[in-house]
């Protein structure tokens, strides 16, 4: 049983890869589909980043005088309302987390 739902899952992964290139698809998508895929990027960075901003230790830390990982997070969310540039964003927000490192 497991190899077969691992072929099936291989299959399902090249088809998908598949389909980007191939010329027999078509290059657009219902809507119904391209909604919640207008999501996917963000809800897939918001479950990378806020675990490694917020967990300290294996325990949820919200204080700003024990975790500058907070600190240098929210400055970078106040760049990104700014500028609305991704690379000077982390840029801001990986030296705010280097300085207050080097600080405290």
């Amino acid at each position: 049983m497991i190899w077969l739902i691992m072929i099936y899952a291989g299959f399902l992964t090249y088809l998908t890869r598949f389909s980007m290139f191939s010329k027999s698809f078509a290059r657009w998508l219902p809507g119904w589909i391209e909604t919640p895929l207008y999501y996917v990027p963000i809800t897939m960075l918001t479950a990378i980043i806020v675990p490694e901003v917020l967990l300290i230790e294996g325990s949820l830390n919200f204080s700003l005088s024990e975790n500058l990982r907070l600190i240098a997070a929210s400055f970078a969310i106040v760049v990104a309302l700014i500028t609305r540039s991704v690379f000077i964003t982390i840029l801001s927000g990986l030296i705010c987390l280097w300085i207050l490192q080097w600080l405290f």
